[in-house]
């Protein structure tokens, strides 16, 4: 008989918690079980959430398949079932494991234990009640710190506009005071810095002083701390990386490319190359002083084709989490057409992407950084804007958005600043509220893509990304690819 086949088995990740992107990652998580799948990654604005409340269920309830779960045939007799509702991603069962999970096609009570872990991750659901939804429950308010505008790169799809200032001690501090107050007064338990700009690091005397000052007053008001520099990579040196790694700090590095591709975007304001430079940050500054950098790559028109480059570069050659991110387009990009994104050429350049990953599988996470907006556990808004995420700009304003830096809310002084993020214009609904995704199996996963792509698409809020069949094409080759990996690291791959 095939070893596949022999008895009920359930594989799923109990690290999908691991997040990596370079924006303000989902909002609102069900959380069934498994606190460690709150644990986040280096450069996240994801909170942990909780499921909908819901009565006690009595041994004898009878429960049934969730609903819109997307299955797909994997290797050896193995399949892959993604719920909507599940708590941290995707999940593998064998041959006899689908047999069994098929017999809640027709409702049963829960008779054994692997009955109970069908129903821990939301692959059957109680028969009698209405599916869970997603809240929007944050313990984790990320901050978006914006050091400078200064920047010694001339990037062209970068919405900040360049110039010389820089946020004073004072302002900084001041912001710190407001945000981590604000933070207790909403109930949070942690705060997220996000060290950021421009390039930051060009200040990084700056950021040595407000992490001083943030860890003081996180410990003063019993906050925990998480903090990460955003950076370009071509200007730390080894004394920084050995500053960073005594205090623990994350670091995320932009890479869009390998060698002459990722010089075409990311290039000197005196118009030179930077890939080497940050080559040897990474594997001369960084690694050899155990800061592992998180790795993330803007998808444009120009360099679609060099995602599998960078995630060999990254993923299989250096074990770094990567993530891929689209292009926004914003007011100082505007004239470059080349840089949108083709679906075509998109579609293609990740799926060659995939296919490197899959043929030297990592056994750490990585569906999180695939694609995106997109996220492994059910979540109920595609970012945390407007909700758990906010921006201090160098002057001390605060934007629902790092992309609205130049459209700061009013705030009165000594006034709550997430009160005001979560009135300001930019509206974030729910991925289930939104046309076009209320019946989509993903629409807890990608939660209907980014608010500020689908109005500056649409002109609504309330609408699916302009980039959904993207998402649609894609989300089912990097489910795939989770699925091997959950069978290479429980040994059956």
């Amino acid at each position: 008989m095939n070893e596949a086949s022999e008895k009920p088995l359930l594989l799923y990740a109990a690290d999908m918690g691991q997040r990596y992107d370079d924006c303000a990652c989902p909002g609102g998580s069900l959380r069934l079980h498994a606190p460690e799948l709150d644990e986040p990654g280096p450069d996240c604005a994801c909170p942990s959430g909780c499921r909908e409340h819901q009565p006690p269920i009595s041994g004898d309830e009878p429960f049934t398949i969730a609903e819109g779960t997307f299955c797909i045939p994997l290797p050896r007799g193995f399949v892959l079932a993604f719920s909507p509702y599940t708590p941290g991603g995707p999940c593998v069962l064998n041959e006899a494991g689908h047999r069994r999970w098929q017999d809640f096609l027709h409702p049963l009570p829960l008779h054994h234990d692997f009955d109970r872990s069908l129903a821990r991750q939301g692959l059957i659901l109680p028969a009698r009640l209405p599916p869970p939804r997603p809240v929007a429950s944050s313990m984790t308010l990320t901050v978006w710190l914006h050091i400078t505008n200064a920047c010694n790169l001339d990037c062209p799809y970068c919405y900040v506009r360049k110039s010389s200032e820089a946020m004073d001690l004072e302002v900084g501090i001041r912001s710190l005071d407001r945000v981590m107050g604000a933070a207790c007064q909403h109930g949070f338990r942690k705060v997220k810095i996000k060290y950021a700009g421009g390039e930051a690091t060009l200040h990084f005397h700056r950021i040595q002083q407000l992490h001083a000052y943030a860890t003081q007053k996180a410990q003063e008001l019993g906050l925990k701390l998480e903090e990460v520099i955003l950076s370009n990579g071509t200007i730390l040196q080894p004394e920084d990386a050995d500053w960073i790694a005594a205090e623990g700090i994350q670091v995320m590095i932009s890479l869009d490319g390998i060698g002459e591709q990722h010089d075409l975007l990311r290039s000197s304001r005196g118009g030179r190359g930077t890939f080497s430079r940050v080559e040897q940050t990474v594997d001369q500054i960084l690694i050899p002083r155990g800061v592992r950098p998180a790795i993330t790559m803007t998808i444009t028109g120009l360099n679609a084709m060099a995602a599998a480059d960078v995630a060999r570069w990254a993923l299989i050659e250096r074990d770094l989490a990567l993530s891929f991110n689209f292009y926004r387009r914003n007011i100082l990009s505007a004239s470059r057409s080349e840089l949108e994104l083709e679906e075509r050429r998109i579609i293609e350049g990740l799926l060659a992407a995939y296919a490197v990953i899959e043929t030297h599988l990592p056994s750490r996470p990585f569906f999180n950084g695939l694609l995106d907006r997109v996220h492994a556990g059910s979540h109920a808004h595609p970012c945390g804007a407007g909700h758990d995420y906010l921006v201090i700009t160098h002057r001390g304003e605060f934007a629902q958005c790092h992309m609205l830096l130049e459209q700061p809310v009013r705030t009165n002084p000594d006034g709550d600043p997430l009160l005001a993020i979560r009135y300001g214009p930019l509206q974030n609904p729910r991925g289930d509220e939104k046309e076009g995704c209320q019946s989509c199996p993903f629409r807890f996963h990608c939660a209907g893509g980014c608010p500020l792509e689908t109005y500056r698409a649409t002109g609504r809020w309330d609408m699916r990304s302009p980039h959904c069949r993207i998402y649609q094409t894609l989300l089912p080759a990097a489910l795939r690819l989770e699925g091997l990996r959950l069978m290479k690291i429980h040994g059956y791959l």
